[in-house]
């Protein structure tokens, strides 16, 4: 038997895939169960807990054409959006099944017409199961690493997102680092958080380095491993965090937990400020609606230091 999933981006949502997977493998432990994800991501999918095998996405007719001939038993859309629906239509599968995006409740949320909280995306991800009679008993995303060998002791601060209503200001890091002199902290992203890293790195030498763009995926894995915290708005980061079960603060701003999203970990600690006008947007924004920004600036770096306090605690 084979089996196709298709999550074509990004980094979050297919680490919130890997559910899918545990539970599809222990329905059907002979089967093949292949995955489709954009080249960016595909070194992902190789961490999960269960075992697939990744087929890099490509737009060309000789793709399409392969993905033709090797004719799946099952199809599994978990991306729900154009490319991954002709997907689905050029390919000849038994079976193809797809999932509620609850996109209506969604949008209720950010317009305030609707105040609670929808199913985690993973839940969500998991209702495709139940047109197969799969036991789909709800799961959280697991990533495989080495081995723990040290601690650094340091606490993983992922300062970057890709929009600005997710971004706890950069002043407000150098403020959080400095209210804890005797913590080390190790500042993680992408190649687009450089600019970002090195200028809290800069005002904080003593206490921080930066890391930024300088690991793919399973060396960043490794590295969170021997840190003692990791810190990161709603961001992908947030969900690597949560798949390596390690005590984590999430930051919520222009989003809000009641969307899905939110770390599923129980050593996790979410934080935000509840205003009225939250969540302004489902994935972020460039600007702050209102042009005040309050969701991130009343956040504090005295309450961020609590919340680290909290969490080292327990």
């Amino acid at each position: 038997m084979k089996i196709l999933i298709i999550r074509l981006s990004s980094l979050g949502d297919i680490v919130l895939t890997e559910p899918i997977c545990a539970v599809l493998h222990s329905a059907y432990p002979d089967a093949e169960i292949h995955y489709i994800c954009k080249p960016a991501f595909a070194d992902l999918p190789a961490l999960f807990a269960t075992p697939v095998h990744v087929i890099p996405y490509d737009r060309s007719f000789g793709f399409h054409r392969m993905l033709r001939e090797t004719k799946y038993d099952l199809v599994i859309d978990l991306h729900g959006k154009l490319a991954s629906i002709i997907l689905c239509i050029v390919l000849k599968s038994k079976k193809k099944v797809g999932y509620n995006k609850q996109r209506s409740l969604r949008k209720a949320i950010v317009k305030g017409d609707h105040q609670k909280a929808i199913d985690s995306t993973v839940q969500l991800y998991m209702s495709s199961l139940q047109k197969l009679g799969i036991d789909n008993s709800y799961k959280y995303p697991r990533l495989k690493v080495e081995a723990k060998v040290f601690d650094t002791g340091s606490i993983a601060i992922f300062p970057g997102a890709t929009h600005f209503t997710k971004r706890y200001p950069i002043e407000s890091w150098i403020q959080l680092i400095k209210l804890n002199p005797q913590t080390q902290f190790s500042l993680f992203g992408s190649a687009y958080d450089i600019e970002a890293c090195n200028a809290i790195a800069s005002a904080c030498a003593s206490q921080c380095t930066s890391f930024a763009g300088m690991f793919g995926y399973e060396d960043l894995l490794n590295s969170l491993q021997t840190c003692k915290l990791v810190i990161s708005g709603d961001t992908g980061p947030m969900h690597l965090a949560a798949a390596l079960n390690l005590p984590q603060i999430a930051i919520f701003g222009g989003t809000h937990p009641r969307l899905g999203f939110r770390p599923l970990n129980d050593k996790a600690k979410v934080v935000y400020v509840d205003l009225p006008c939250q969540p302004c947007s489902l994935h972020g924004d460039k600007t702050c609606p209102l042009g005040h920004f309050k969701c991130m600036k009343m956040l504090t770096p005295e309450l961020l230091s609590s919340a680290i306090y909290e969490v080292l605690s327990t």
